[in-house]
């Protein structure tokens, strides 16, 4: 038996019962949504589909011909599953084959629309939410998978395709998942690879972006040609910069962007988000978000995610959608993608740096080491002590330097952690796992690009788009991602390495490509990302304060079991007294599994 539980999640929605198996939909702004079937011969074919798709002129309903999810199933039809790999968008589908009884479950390439599944006793039960599942009148029972736990505390995350419980799974970004006779088989039907370089030349590559870029804008915009006011995130960065300058450029009618600001100067950058908006021409609206706001809305980001998830930019990004929504926007465009897919988050650089040291002669590297640890070590001047930190980091290998300055390397799980918890997870736990296996699965040959394999897995799929994307829903708004068009990325994955950065300096492809429509400011800014000043509130504010040492100090927190409350205690302290972000992501990341817990039913 196989059941669809709303693959929105809500209970209104549409709904296709075939027997044993059940279709569910919900309706939602800017998004194709909606079931078809076809009776065959054999046994009917049905389609629940949720999404968006872009580029395809026979999808589009004609008069009073067969609408586009009927054209869907007739490309089933004439060529199976492979009709999802010609699929162009956004979209997580089930298809139930009559025929030979089998159901099929897809995501997107990048997974935008998720798709959790639990499979038990010739049943599959699957939703787009958890709660859906969890929802589901079968006596089933869940248990809580210390792992996932334990990978949610040290990244903010939970990743594919573990859940919060042993029993469910999420459907990876990119793969089909075929249900047959009980049965459950999950293969990819695409995947990012870094292995077919384009020789084509500089010049010639940056000619071929500006025009992929420009036609992943042009799609979406003519699936959005309904009479739809259309917004952009504007971060002020050169991402949702470049994406808001195309559309400005593009549009027939006016675009409004949108920004969203904080009272701490190192984390507000409005004023490049003002300087991108009067360079472009477009209606510029922005708000400060205050650590009143942040307190007030967690008991709806908590519900927004379903599952324990942390990142606190999801804050921002609902308050952005949510002035984009009062403002009479039904669409937003977004650039997320753009850092991962042309080198500009400021760890490439730094792990260049470090992969300097291996140019050193062999000879040089006997004397220059041992001179600055023992210089570090008998007079302690800075230079050399930086120079031992650096020498150390330089040696370690990959994958594990990509993790090295993370929290378990840190603060190792037996110390935070209670011994029978600890004990659950079995002796070969590494809380890293994920990351060492992205990094020697990618399709890649050099450094730089298996680290932006291992970010789109793990940055983008497993944590930008589920927080961009559930946090526009919460306010009712529908998002594009045209960096992850899947021909740009494609194209993307073609460009050297050795050409998207030269030696340290951040996506100077891209730049020098974009030089004549951004801003000179935009060029230049250094990276500064979309984050929420956190760790800075759970200082100084008094009402998170107060909430994060009940939560995480709390009887009700720490008589489950998980972390020793010595350890937390010592983690509090550390925060109070260290001005980084460090300690205050994880004790964020605390509070929201906590406040998960609470939340259960």
């Amino acid at each position: 038996m196989a059941r669809a539980l709303d693959m929105s999640g809500r209970s209104d929605g549409r709904v296709l019962a075939l027997g044993a198996v059940g279709l569910g939909v919900q309706d939602f702004p800017g998004r194709l949504v909606g079931i078809a079937r076809r009776d065959v011969q054999g046994g009917v074919v049905a389609l629940a589909f949720h999404g968006s798709l872009y580029g395809d002129a026979e999808l589009r309903a004609i008069g009073g011909g067969p609408g586009p999810l009927e054209r869907l199933i007739d490309r089933f039809l004439e060529s199976g599953l492979d009709f999802v790999h010609r699929l162009r968008g956004e979209f997580a589908l089930a298809l139930w084959d009559g025929r030979d009884a089998s159901l099929h479950l897809a995501t997107d390439r990048f997974r935008v629309h998720p798709l959790f599944y639990r499979s038990e006793a010739n049943t599959l039960v699957f939703a787009s939410r958890m709660r859906s599942i969890l929802a589901c009148p079968e006596s089933l029972k869940y248990t809580l998978d210390p792992d996932a736990i334990v990978r949610m505390v040290g990244s903010s995350i939970i990743p594919s395709p573990q859940t919060v419980f042993t029993e469910v799974r999420k459907l990876p970004p990119g793969h089909v998942l075929t249900y047959r006779n009980g049965a459950v088989k999950v293969t990819p039907y695409w995947e990012i690879s870094f292995l077919h370089p384009d020789g084509s030349g500089e010049a010639a590559l940056a000619e071929r972006l500006r025009s992929s870029l420009a036609e992943a804008v042009s799609v979406r915009l003519d699936a959005d040609a309904a009479p739809r006011r259309i917004g952009t995130f504007l971060s002020g960065g050169v991402d949702s910069s470049t994406v808001t300058g195309l559309l400005s450029r593009r549009a027939e009618r006016p675009i409004t962007s949108f920004s969203i600001g904080f009272d701490e100067a190192r984390f507000d950058e409005m004023s490049y988000a003002r300087i991108a908006a009067r360079a472009f021409g477009v209606e510029h609206r922005e708000l400060v978000v205050t650590p009143r706001d942040a307190f007030e809305t967690l008991p709806l980001m908590v519900e927004t995610f379903d599952e324990p998830f942390a990142n606190a930019s999801a804050i921002p990004s609902y308050f952005c959608a949510k002035l984009a929504r009062e403002h009479g926007m039904d669409v937003v465009y977004a650039g997320d993608g753009g850092d991962e897919l042309f080198a500009g988050n400021q760890r490439y650089a730094s792990q260049r740096v470090f992969d300097y040291y291996h140019q050193v002669p062999g000879w040089l590297e006997t004397v220059v080491r041992p001179v600055a640890f023992g210089l570090a070590d008998a007079v302690g001047w800075a230079p050399f002590v930086k120079a031992k930190k650096y020498i150390r980091r330089a040696q370690i290998p990959y994958p594990e330097r990509l993790v090295s300055y993370d929290f378990f390397r840190i603060v190792p799980p037996p110390e935070l952690l209670e011994p029978g918890f600890l004990e659950s997870l079995g002796r070969d736990f590494d809380p890293y796992a994920h990351v060492h296996a992205h990094y020697h699965r990618a399709p890649a040959r050099s450094e730089l690009d298996r680290q932006l394999y291992v970010d789109l897995k793990l940055a983008i799929s497993d944590n930008d788009l589920f927080k961009v994307t559930r946090a526009t829903e919460a306010a009712g708004i529908a998002v594009r991602y045209p960096f992850l068009d899947s021909r740009l990325v494609e194209f993307a994955t073609s460009v050297p390495a050795r050409i998207k950065m030269r030696g340290t300096n951040l996506r100077s492809f891209f730049k020098k490509a974009y030089a004549e429509l951004l801003p000179t400011e935009t060029r230049a800014k250094k990276k500064h990302g979309f984050g929420l000043p956190i760790p800075i509130w759970l200082r100084e504010d008094r009402r998170l304060n107060e909430l994060m040492h009940d939560v995480v100090l709390g009887p009700t927190s720490v008589q489950r079991g998980y972390f020793r409350r010595r350890a937390l205690e010592d983690l509090v302290e550390r925060h109070r007294t260290d001005q980084t972000s460090f300690y205050g992501t994880v004790l964020w990341n605390l509070m929201l599994l906590e406040l998960w817990h609470r939340a259960r039913p």
